[in-house]
């Protein structure tokens, strides 16, 4: 048995004191106590001026459009949008190799480990050769990012994602063959390996408007035959919406629900403009939301319906999405943030009337992420992954901080420079070439 003792713990939504951690060999918690005569222990590791949290969830990402990062703000047509900036990523795309991929995502797994994230959800979509011949090992590009998350030290959960059309009825553009596979049955049977060879996996039909119906059917009832995470775009986009109403005459997260794919496996990404009636169907089958701000503020996509979805009660978690920036506080800055403006008003985010952002927006970050990727992390608590962050309570952007407030100090007055080590599963990791 190890143990951890630092100067407080988050723990039962509380930050408690002079607890001591007790790790399982196997990289769960075993218990958490009050400190007394093991604190001589060898097996102690004392964490002076630290604050313990759960390790961040990255609950989706594509690692490989961290080749974009500021390099898509010159003017690409007349009126930019997320419509042209797409074409810049399939250009990026388009340049990767297995060994390349393998490279960018070291890098940038490495980045995300010294932001606190300790868990990422890649829904990764570039599969196959450029012109969509799959690679003698089909699944060669999910295996260089499960190698590069491995060095880096970070648990990926690999979103395997479906891809069978370029929009709505209409044939896969150049850029976006790679990303298709010949069938569903081809593509289940991709997953079906790398689950049985042990790999975290979930399904990842892209979004109505790149898979059909028939293929929508056929993955949920993968992923509810396997208890698998199924995430999905939806309502990311107000062409989508209306590309999704002259086609089917409903909306998209509507047809979520008429493709028998919303379920509490489901998460659906951005949801940015989604409905009073589309929320309501998140509600009534358990569904979580998954908002990338910094990534839904690049792109200009929108702000969330956050007051609505708080409302009814709807699991939020965040992902950095197209690593333009990582940085979890920041990200859950930006929740709040964004949702002031969309409002006017502040303190949206909040359990109660009475209470302040921190605890929720902490929620957010870490359970409710756990949940959508299906791991047993993102609480401190006996049974769970030690998954820990490090927070320095003596570094200089948290000066004057109290026991009541450090959630909303960390929130909206630091970034993860506060973050001194990361813990994934009892190991600590010491990231390097960041």
């Amino acid at each position: 048995m190890r143990y951890l003792a630092p100067e407080y713990v988050y723990t039962a939504q509380k930050l408690q004191r002079n607890r001591l951690i007790a790790l399982n060999d196997d990289g769960t918690i075993h218990a958490i106590t009050e400190r007394d005569e093991h604190c001589a222990n060898d097996d102690v590791e004392q964490l002076p001026g630290i604050a313990l949290l759960p390790g961040f969830v990255n609950t989706h990402s594509h690692v490989f459009q961290r080749l974009l990062r500021g390099h898509t703000h010159r003017a690409i047509s007349q009126r930019d949008t997320f419509w042209s900036w797409r074409h810049a990523m399939y250009t990026a795309a388009q340049q990767l190799t297995p060994e390349g991929l393998y490279t960018i995502a070291l890098q940038t797994y490495r980045e995300m480990l010294a932001a606190g994230y300790t868990t990422v959800g890649e829904f990764h979509y570039v599969h196959h050769q450029p012109d969509g011949t799959p690679y003698a090992s089909p699944n060669a590009m999910a295996e260089a990012i499960i190698q590069a998350g491995r060095e880096a030290g970070i648990r990926v959960v690999m979103l395997m994602t479906a891809y069978a059309q370029g929009g709505f009825g209409q044939v896969p553009e150049e850029g976006q063959r790679r990303f298709c596979d010949a069938s569903v049955e081809t593509y289940l049977e991709r997953i079906e390996a790398l689950r049985l060879s042990g790999t975290l996996v979930g399904v990842a039909p892209h979004s109505v408007r790149a898979v059909p119906k028939q293929w929508f059917r056929a993955i949920a009832s993968y992923s509810r035959q396997h208890s698998l995470p199924l995430h999905v775009h939806a309502d990311e986009q107000l062409a989508e919406v209306e590309q999704c109403l002259q086609t089917y005459h409903c909306r998209p997260i509507e047809l979520l629900e008429r493709f028998e794919a919303l379920s509490p496996l489901t998460t659906v990404i951005h949801a940015t403009h989604a409905d009073a009636h589309e929320i309501a169907l998140l509600q009534q089958t358990g569904a979580t939301v998954c908002v990338c701000p910094t990534t839904e503020g690049d792109l200009g996509d929108g702000i969330a319906p956050y007051a609505e979805l708080l409302k009814a009660a709807i699991p939020l978690a965040i992902g950095s999405d197209s690593n333009t920036r990582l940085d979890p506080l920041e990200e859950l800055r930006w929740a709040e943030y964004t949702a002031r403006m969309r409002y006017q008003r502040r303190r949206v985010l909040i359990a109660d009337e009475q209470a302040a952002p921190g605890t929720l927006l902490l929620t957010y970050g870490t359970r409710n992420g756990a949940r959508a990727l299906g791991i047993k992390s993102g609480d401190i608590f006996p049974g769970m992954q030690a998954d820990f962050i490090a927070i320095d309570l003596t570094h200089p952007t948290l000066q004057y901080w109290t026991e009541q407030d450090l959630l909303d100090v960390l929130c909206f007055g630091a970034g993860s420079e506060v973050i001194t080590q990361v813990w994934v599963a009892g190991r600590c990791v010491k990231p390097t070439g960041v």
